[in-house]
């Protein structure tokens, strides 16, 4: 990569990163403090292909017919009813014509859910490991790496600094005591 000619240098430096436990084993992998725009894009353009967003916006539809509302009405009711908040007549009634669309949608939506572990860990060892990675082998990886490298990838996203600065201050505190002059012994 191309040296950029920073006026005023990142704050923080990268750290290598241990994830996995001792029955999956450790992998390295950089910490930074943020996504790169890559890595939010391959994120993003995966997870636009999910199924249980596609399926809440094509039952919200239906409703949005069914009863004759507005569609963003019809999708908050079809989320009320799905997190189990649903209070209205309205809500009953789209619990009762709506119930096999519903189960299925929640199904599709708990998947998501879990293969989204799997896009996030993906999505580093891609772009931070080996870029020749396939889904096939991450999906092979033991469940702590998955759920290791997701929680980075969480940290990552939400721009958490805090185990970069604690490792930065780390070495502060080492360098200054190697070069701080030793105390005479005492006799």
């Amino acid at each position: 990569m191309a040296k950029l000619p920073f006026v005023i240098e990142p704050r923080v430096k990268p750290i290598i990163e241990e994830v996995g436990s001792e029955e999956s084993g450790k992998i390295q992998i950089e910490r930074r403090g943020y996504l790169t725009s890559g890595e939010k894009a391959f994120f993003q353009q995966v997870k636009q292909s999910d199924q249980g967003t596609a399926r809440l916006i094509g039952l919200s539809r239906k409703v949005s017919r069914s009863l004759g509302i507005e569609m963003p009405k019809a999708y908050e009711a079809v989320i009320r009813v799905l997190s189990g908040a649903s209070a209205s007549d309205e809500d009953k009634k789209i619990e009762e014509e709506f119930a096999e669309e519903l189960s299925s949608v929640i199904q599709d939506l708990a998947n998501g859910q879990a293969s989204d572990e799997l896009l996030m860990a993906a999505c580093l060892l891609r772009y931070r490991i080996d870029a020749e990675i396939q889904m096939d082998e991450v999906m092979k990886l033991h469940p702590d790496i998955i759920t290791g490298l997701a929680s980075l990838y969480r940290d990552e996203e939400n721009k958490v600094l805090e185990r970069l600065e604690t490792k930065e201050e780390q070495n502060i505190e080492k360098v200054v005591k190697k070069s701080s002059p030793k105390a005479p012994p005492t006799t």
